[in-house]
Parts: structure tokens; sequence; C-alpha cells
């Protein structure tokens, strides 16, 4: 898998633009009725400050939910950064720490090996035709473990991360995926 995706990335040497928001994949409605989703860190932390909109709500609520190893350390690691002695840290932790013990082990996705030598290519082609310092090169990681994880899974990849997924999406645009603006 890797040895293919790897020699298909030579071709790569361009730098990928973004698009315009027109041709991206914003509308709940394209979504079929029968895909389940996966969420981007970006979609607890929306819901959990009330700024998920409507629309991403009610699609939410009606479909099968299924939860990225990645995203969920992207919230369990603010758990650890946070200073145990500010006096804010105990009211911000607490809805990550019950958004995280409410999730069933059973509906949680973990990358396979594959996945995460795909995702290390896909990011490291990113950090390249992005102009990424040597010492980012992993900024486009969990994005790209997340986007392969939606679509070895055949999920609906939900994100707010309109910037990253267009490049993702223009290396691999069969991969589904619904993008959304906090409200």
């Amino acid at each position: 898998m890797v040895g293919n995706f790897a020699s298909r990335s030579r071709g790569w040497r361009q730098t990928l633009s973004h698009r315009s928001r027109d041709d991206l994949p914003f509308d709940p409605l394209r979504i079929p009725t029968d895909a389940s989703l996966l969420f981007d860190s970006t979609v607890y932390i929306d819901q959990l400050k009330g700024q998920l909109p409507a629309a991403i709500v009610n699609l939410i609520a009606s479909r099968i939910i299924f939860h990225a190893a990645p995203a969920l350390a992207e919230l369990a690691v603010v758990i650890g950064a946070l200073d145990p002695a500010d006096r804010r840290t105990r009211s911000a932790i607490e809805p990550i720490i019950d958004t995280l013990t409410r999730i069933s082990t059973r509906r949680i996705i973990t990358p396979t090996y594959e996945v995460w030598l795909e995702a290390s290519v896909l990011a490291g082609i990113l950090s390249r035709t992005q102009g990424i310092p040597k010492q980012d090169r992993r900024r486009f990681l969990n994005d790209c473990l997340l986007f392969l994880l939606a679509s070895d899974s055949r999920c609906v990849l939900i994100t707010r991360n309109s910037r990253d997924v267009d490049l993702l999406l223009q290396l691999k645009p069969q991969t589904a995926v619904l993008l959304y603006d906090k409200i």
C-alpha cells in the first residue's frame, strides 16, 4: 500500500493551492442518508462551546457516529496540558473528561499500520508542497490520519478544518467529507 502510494506521490512536486469555498463540500444535504459519521476534534470542541451549526447538530442526531482515536487524543492532551494549579483548569477539563468517558469503546476507530504509513506519506507531501519548515513536518499528521480513517472506514469526516482538508481532497478526492463553519 505505502510503496504504491509513495511511487504515485512522486508526481506531487507542485504547490497545492486552496480552492474557492464554492468548490468544497459544505452542504450537509449532500450526505447520503445511510452514511456514518466520523468527527474531527473540531466537532467536539465546537459542540462543547455551543458553536456547532444547527445543520450539523441535526445531521449528527440522525446518524451512526464513530470516533477517531487521533481526534480523541487531541482532546485528551488538553487535560494534561492545562496547569492543575490554575483555578480555571477544573472547569475547562470536566466537560472534556465527561465527553471522553461517555464514548463507547465499540465506536472508536483506530488507525491500522497501513493507515499510519499512508497518513505519514500524505503529511510529508503536504509539508513539502506547502513549504512547511522541517521542524514542523508533522503538522498535518493527525489531519491525514483522520482523513484516511474516514476513507478506510467508509465514514463521512466532519470537520471545520477546511484549509487542510481542501488540500487532502485534492490528493484523494474520493474521501467523503463534510466541512462546516462554527457559529
